[in-house]
């Protein structure tokens, strides 16, 4: 079952290519000439692409460095889930001549929208209490959203620069209550984070957060509070049916013009069956005033006019993994 496409989503509007308000923006997104980062980055470069089954281009070799990024690059997509549409850039080359036209990184960022970005669930599941989010990412350093071939998904990465790396804010993107109902998260453990330190397992479980109305201290009226901590623990093996999980696209060109594409994936771990994906398309002009080429952190994407909803990585688990108490995202 198809949930929205971009074309879907609005019916009512105007083509990307005639929003007079994106004018202004067209002159920025110029292809970046040689950048320059701070002492100790060094940029991105995609040397080696492979192929693989869950992908319609090779991928840099990169994205498939850990098990989870090759796991996530291996998941079949459904027939229905649209193609890429081949793009003419020399018919947008001459069109991006006239007065006022898009330029040609806009044109081909519309274009991807138009064809390929959506919301897709093919199958929901009632009654879920837990999920396995398996490719849970430390904090990108601005340098890499500087960089235009740094982000292996930008508009989803960009997230975890916002959520950060503390137990607290790591397990409530799903338990956290009564907005995400998940009773609890599991993960790989990760090197290098202080509160995963003590764990040996390899694998940890967050849950235990509540919360309460109440008036704490410092506060004059009652608010929704923190009533028990977010808990750790390690665990042998994920408990959870089901997995979350994200992965970049690439697209002929889609960096050189500062574009670029990801999906989140809901699947069953133990067939490997997606259950639902939600795809998109990120634009970024060239950082105007500093180091690196992009501003992924403040990147535009298909669906939106304004920067991401932070909340918007999650709220798509809610769509397909319907917990017991509804959440309200």
């Amino acid at each position: 079952m198809k949930v929205l496409s971009y074309m879907q989503r609005f019916p009512s509007k105007q083509s990307a290519l005639r929003r007079p308000y994106w004018l202004a923006l067209l002159a920025v997104l110029a292809a970046c000439g040689t950048p320059s980062y701070p002492p100790g980055y060094t940029p991105t470069k995609w040397e080696r692409f492979v192929s693989v089954p869950g992908q319609d281009y090779p991928v840099p070799e990169q994205w498939l460095a850990t098990a989870e990024g090759r796991i996530a690059h291996h998941l079949l997509l459904p027939d229905s889930v649209p193609k890429p549409v081949p793009f003419d850039f020399a018919k947008a080359q001459k069109l991006a001549w006239g007065r006022d036209a898009p330029n040609v990184a806009w044109q081909y960022f519309d274009h991807l929208c138009k064809t390929e970005a959506g919301a897709w669930v093919f199958r929901t599941v009632d009654n879920v209490e837990g999920l396995y989010f398996a490719r849970p990412e430390a904090e990108p350093s601005d340098d890499i959203l500087r960089d235009s071939y740094g982000p292996e998904a930008p508009w989803i990465e960009r997230q975890f620069q916002t959520v950060g790396q503390s137990l607290h804010w790591q397990g409530r993107m799903f338990v956290n209550p009564p907005y995400e109902n998940f009773k609890f998260v599991e993960q790989p453990r990760r090197n290098g984070v202080d509160w995963q330190k003590a764990i040996a397992e390899p694998y940890i479980r967050l849950f235990g957060f509540t919360t309460a109305v109440f008036i704490k201290p410092g506060q004059v009226v009652a608010a929704l509070n923190e009533l028990t901590p977010m808990q750790v623990i390690g665990i042998a093996r994920p408990t959870a049916r089901y997995g979350y999980t994200w992965r970049g696209l690439r697209r002929p060109r889609d960096r050189e013009f500062n574009v670029a594409g990801g999906e989140i994936l809901v699947y069953d771990l133990g067939t490997h069956e997606v259950l639902g994906i939600n795809r998109s398309f990120s634009i970024t002009g060239r950082n105007a005033r500093g180091p690196g080429c992009a501003v992924w952190l403040t990147s535009l994407t298909c669906e939106q006019t304004r920067l991401n909803n932070l909340k918007r990585i999650e709220a798509f688990a809610y769509k397909v993994l319907k917990t017991s108490e509804p959440s309200k995202i």
